[in-house]
């Protein structure tokens, strides 16, 4: 995988098949990619794919008070993200523009929420045939605050688009969580759909691991890791380090 480190608000890292320009990165072949942000609080990234490739993007922080702007940038292609955050704090705008018939992007991003976290997702569909898969999953930890808010924007004549919203939250104690999933479309001939939940840990699923003989909280941990990971295809190193760090909260 090629990996490029984002450390101090800066990329630090060379990496092949992509061309880095002061905060752009464009990549000019198919393959898997993995952003890591290290010890870093405001990043302002644009992601640019410029021509017919897949690329598969995996973007991970760990412990960092993150406050970030980035612009995924589909001028044509196909761009998987698969995300994964779990940070002291999180306030984080993203922009999405396909900007081509055909482009598309999947978006999938998990998250545990310790404190106060901010998503504001917007996506803009500005040819034909765009798709935009958006799926979260998070947890929010007791006494933590989060927020999603998801705009797809559709303008005039922007016909045979696909608009995908899934966002999923399991609250924990006294856990403040809310969704926004807002749909502006100014055209025909779309498909759109989308879905929010905020709730518990379902407790069918609970009741049937426990009566296997599983620990109350051993059947916890093995909902959480895959409701979390089930999200989101991740090699086998960042894997290992989700399920240390869920390993850590549900002991």
């Amino acid at each position: 995988m090629n990996s490029i480190i984002v450390t101090n608000n800066s990329i630090v890292s060379e990496c092949e098949n992509v061309i880095i320009k002061k905060n752009k990165i464009t990549f000019l072949n198919s393959g898997n990619y993995l952003i890591n942000y290290e010890n870093s609080n405001k990043v302002n990234l644009i992601f640019e794919l410029d021509s017919d490739i897949n690329v598969n993007l995996s973007e991970i922080s760990f412990d960092n008070d993150l406050v970030i702007n980035n612009s995924y940038v589909i001028n044509r292609g196909y761009l998987t993200v698969n995300k994964f955050y779990s940070n002291k704090s999180v306030d984080e705008k993203i922009k999405i523009d396909l900007n081509s018939n055909n482009a598309r992007i999947d978006y999938n991003f998990s998250n545990i929420c310790l404190i106060n976290e901010n998503y504001l997702i917007d996506i803009n569909h500005n040819a034909c045939k765009t798709i935009s898969n958006i799926s979260n999953k998070s947890v929010a930890m007791d006494n933590s605050r989060l927020k999603f808010v998801i705009n797809s924007n559709v303008s005039k004549k922007m016909s045979d688009s696909v608009l995908d919203q899934s966002t999923k939250i399991i609250t924990f104690g006294d856990a403040d969580a809310s969704i926004s999933p807002n749909m502006f479309i100014d055209t025909f001939d779309v498909v759109a759909k989308h879905g929010s939940v905020i709730g518990t840990v379902d407790e069918d699923t609970m009741f049937y691991l426990m009566s296997r003989g599983i620990t109350y909280n051993e059947a916890l941990k093995l909902v959480i890791k895959g409701y979390l990971l089930s999200n989101i295809n991740v090699d086998f190193n960042i894997r290992a380090k989700i399920i240390k760090i869920i390993d850590m909260y549900w002991r």
